[in-house]
């Protein structure tokens, strides 16, 4: 996200806001030892399933150095906070080749020219994260990230489920994305306490009943609303993307290696005007008036309180330690909970926005079979049900999670997979993603609205020049 000549304010407070943990004072990267850190430990029961899961796998890689070096601007090793537990995928990886995960650390903002640095001076890391869905397929053209053809077989049983999905991410007909799992981008969460306040029908209970949909949230979204007594409906970065995706399509999508601009389809024009309408009653929380910011600068803030009643954004975002998620209420007294994107009422399938947990070989990696072996243990945490339950253990046990929540999530997770919607803008050029932010947002745009035909006369034609100007790279 640089090298942009104009960017509105709104677009670079998005850009600030979706780092999030946009860590390091640098703009220039730097080697962390991680194993000098504290570290949580699964608990013995759980190490014994691990143990069980390393003795089973039988065509385990042959390393001959179990260190891999990652690129990102968060440590992928569980030292950020002491109550973040350790993951089964890296707890695996250190209990069957002693693996170890050496944090090459960036910044958000700094993270592509960085990496472009450290391949030229021959010191290129291993792997880079591709969850932020914006690696591909502009990595592949700018030779940032290398093919995982030659390290990942998907046909095999470990990977198969997830060729189709990987077959998105082709480039000149080479697989770049390993992809452990297909994630929902956002979720709806709100707190059980507000909508009983405010005589609300609980989301999932409507959810449950099939009568969760864009009807029943603008309803409670306009009611709700009370500028005078600072209540807003939805506050965040992420509701005009999820709304928009919940339609079916992305604004940007890739088919058989050809980008697609959708900002024509009758989907989008649909989520759009609803959107422009749902707005008018001035249902967002006005980041505008807030040097761009969200309420309390911190995500969450305003929906334990009362204050704020939804609250889009991923799952990532309560699937942490209870310092974290508190802005959001006590997950452990069940007041916090969430539910899908709405989609239209007559939607033809709950289509879920969606992005991939995954990882790409960056270029000249000097250990891309330590990193395969490392892409292995992702996907048999993962596809073992076991070793699955002690991620669900840890967010009841050690995150409060209730087991409604976590029934709720597999739902998601399960409909992800069926009915995924990927966007691509952000993996294309800086440019197209400045250009796509603004015109998915514009109709909700805090600071003023305008109609979506408004936006797809002032834009389509700038958006088919970048799109035209990527595809002719990807010939090329």
């Amino acid at each position: 996200m640089k090298n942009i000549k104009k960017i509105s304010a709104l677009t670079l407070a998005l850009m600030m806001a979706a780092g999030i943990s946009a860590c390091g004072s640098s703009s220039s990267s730097s080697t962390t030892d991680s194993s000098s850190m504290p570290e949580k430990k699964l608990e013995e029961n759980q190490q014994e399933i691990v143990q069980r899961l390393s003795d089973e796998i039988t065509d385990a890689r042959t390393l001959e150095n179990p260190e891999i070096k990652w690129f990102s601007f968060y440590d992928i090793n569980p030292t950020a906070s002491e109550d973040k537990e350790i993951g089964v995928d890296l707890a695996l990886f250190q209990t069957k080749y002693n693996g170890k995960i050496k944090y090459v650390q960036t910044t958000w903002d700094t993270k592509f020219d960085d990496l472009a640095k450290l391949i030229m001076a021959n010191d290129s890391p291993d792997f880079i994260g591709a969850d932020d869905m914006d690696v591909f397929p502009k990595g592949a053209i700018k030779s940032m990230i290398e093919p995982i053809d030659d390290y990942i077989d998907f046909s095999t049983p470990l990977w198969s489920e997830m060729k189709n999905a990987a077959d998105q991410f082709m480039y000149k007909g080479s697989h770049y994305v390993a992809i452990s799992r297909i994630d929902p981008s956002y979720i709806w969460i709100y707190n059980r306490n507000t909508m009983t306040e405010n005589g609300y029908d609980d989301p999932a209970e409507l959810w449950h009943k099939g009568e969760w949909n864009w009807d029943t949230f603008s309803k409670m979204c306009i009611d709700f609303t009370d500028a005078d007594s600072e209540k807003y409906a939805l506050d965040g970065w992420y509701y005009e993307n999820a709304l928009t995706e919940s339609t079916g399509k992305p604004l940007i999508g890739m088919e058989d290696g050809t980008i697609v601009n959708n900002i024509n389809s009758a989907e989008l024009a649909k989520a759009q005007n609803m959107m422009y309408e749902l707005q008018k009653n001035e249902v967002v929380y006005p980041k505008h008036m807030h040097d761009w910011k969200v309420r309390g600068d911190v995500f969450g803030t305003g929906i334990a309180s009362g204050e704020t009643l939804f609250y889009p954004i991923g799952l990532w975002a309560i699937e942490d330690a209870p310092s974290v998620t508190a802005p959001y209420g006590d997950l452990s007294k069940g007041e916090v909970m969430f539910v899908p994107v709405p989609c239209a009422a007559d939607s033809d399938a709950q289509y879920v926005p969606s992005r991939i947990h995954g990882f790409c070989i960056a270029k000249n990696a000097a250990n891309p079979e330590g990193v395969a072996a490392w892409l292995d243990c992702t996907r048999y945490a993962e596809t073992d049900q076991a070793a699955h339950k002690i991620t669900l253990d840890q967010y009841k046990d050690d995150y409060g999670w209730t087991d409604e929540m976590l029934e709720m999530r597999e739902e998601i997770y399960s409909m992800a997979a069926e009915h995924p919607v990927f966007e691509f803008a952000q993996g294309i050029s800086a440019d197209l993603s400045s250009v796509t932010d603004n015109v998915i947002k514009g109709t909700m745009n805090p600071a003023g609205t305008a109609t979506w035909t408004q936006i797809v006369s002032e834009n389509e034609k700038a958006i088919d020049y970048l799109l035209k100007e990527a595809q002719e790279n990807i010939d090329s």
